[in-house]
């Protein structure tokens, strides 16, 4: 595979150089799993033909797949079928999917974080880091990209004018987060094209979509002060500093809400905003906003609201580590609290759908597999031999359940897409009720 190819695939679907009880109908069938506490009004158990699901999905061809896990639940959450359901295995970029929901309970859908500029002195401003992954140079049509250093600059450069002067020191304050920037647990030679964790970067810390910024940073506050000199303001220098905490604010620029990023990181599958997303769980956990502080806030959060099992492992908040293991159980347990959870419900609101966008708008392409278009709303995950899917769907007599997919060991990128894609046309095909 050309490197060409490699960088496109993991920057836009975290793809690595190569994402049963018996017959008759029972309600509220084998295990139930608790959960993060429930809405108000939890969507009731429905009554599902367990034996029927069981089925459908038997009729699925496993060959080239390698070790697999299934689970099929309800949307309250009870178990309907599975197979390896607690197994720990590889999950890829569906670990995207803890990250997001840890972070949104933890910091709120509405929740922004903020690009700064300070002034500890006279003639002397520091650029601050609030963690925004989406902060852009130039100001974009997007909603969500609405801060940009453009407009920080406009209002910076009004406020200096206001006060007279002309001519400033530029620092740049990084420090928010702390630690490698790269981990040391992925690939070493995707360092060229993945982008570099920092809370102080613009366009997505790359200089384009097959190559990374190694310092995203200074990149970022040297372009600050190109678009302060368009404003007539004169930039004498530009160094890495540590704001005083004291410092007057000068002029600040406010992300989109959680919830957008959020929905834009599961649908693109964005490795650096999960990473950045996951230093603010860290924060928000007193714990240390480091790779390691990460993923011990993360696991924290899982297990406090019962969303663990035996045999994981957390490496990092994107999922780009093969050492990781999460349960197919798990996965699909996060996408019920999203759907009865209403802190957690930007969660499912912003996956995927199949056939229309991210990550899924190209998938259920073949005759099996379309009648999941528009229907299956799920995140995937996909490294070389590693094929991940969790979501829900609706059934053809109008049942919504929820499913995890998992694969490794699988033989081939098609093969593994195929296999998820058509488990859950299986899935949406079913009269279970």
């Amino acid at each position: 595979m050309t490197l060409l190819l490699a960088a496109a695939l993991l920057y836009g679907c975290t793809t690595a150089p190569a994402e049963l009880p018996s017959s008759g109908t029972v309600i509220a069938p084998a295990t139930s799993h608790p959960s993060v506490t429930a809405s108000p009004t939890p969507t009731p158990v429905a009554s599902v033909d367990a034996a029927a699901v069981k089925a459908r999905l038997a009729k699925i061809s496993r060959d080239g797949i390698g070790r697999s896990g299934v689970v099929v639940m309800t949307d309250g959450g009870v178990e309907v079928t599975g197979r390896n359901a607690d197994e720990p295995l590889a999950p890829a970029s569906t670990m995207k999917l803890l990250t997001s929901a840890a972070a949104l309970d933890l910091l709120g859908a509405d929740h922004t974080f903020t690009t700064s500029v300070v002034s500890p002195a006279k003639g002397r401003l520091v650029l601050v880091g609030g963690g925004d992954p989406l902060l852009t140079d130039k100001a974009s049509t997007s909603s969500a990209k609405p801060a940009s250093l453009q407009a920080l600059a406009k209002t910076t450069a009004k406020a200096l004018a206001a006060s007279g002067v002309t001519k400033v020191r530029l620092g740049y304050d990084a420090t928010l987060f702390s630690g490698d920037d790269y981990s040391p647990n992925w690939d070493s030679t995707w360092r060229g094209y993945l982008a570099r964790v920092s809370p102080l970067l613009v366009g997505e810390g790359r200089f384009n979509p097959w190559q990374s910024d190694p310092k995203p940073a200074r990149t970022a506050a040297t372009a600050f002060a190109k678009r302060l000199q368009a404003r007539g303001i004169t930039v004498t220098g530009v160094s890495a500093t540590t704001a005083d905490p004291s410092a007057a604010v000068v002029a600040s620029v406010e992300s989109a809400p959680l919830s957008t990023i959020v929905a834009r990181t599961l649908r693109l599958s964005d490795n650096l905003a999960a990473e950045v997303l996951a230093r603010h769980v860290a924060i928000a956990s007193d714990a240390p906003a480091d790779f390691d502080g990460a993923v011990a806030a993360i696991q924290r959060w899982l297990v406090a609201h019962a969303l663990w099992d035996d045999g994981m492992r957390l490496v990092d908040g994107s999922g780009l580590s093969r050492r990781a293991r999460v349960t197919p159980s798990v996965l699909a347990r996060v996408i019920v609290a999203s759907l009865t959870t209403p802190r957690l419900n930007a969660l499912a609101a912003g996956l995927p759908v199949a056939g229309r966008n991210g990550t899924l708008e190209h998938r259920f392409d073949d005759a099996s597999e379309r009648i999941g278009r528009g229907n299956v709303h799920a995140k995937t995950g996909t490294l070389a031999g590693i094929g991940t899917m969790a979501g829900y769907l609706t059934t053809s007599d109008g049942q919504r359940l929820v499913f995890a997919a998992m694969g490794n060991g699988v033989r081939g990128q098609t093969t593994g897409q195929n296999w998820l894609d058509r488990t859950a046309a299986a899935l949406v095909r079913c009269g279970c009720g």
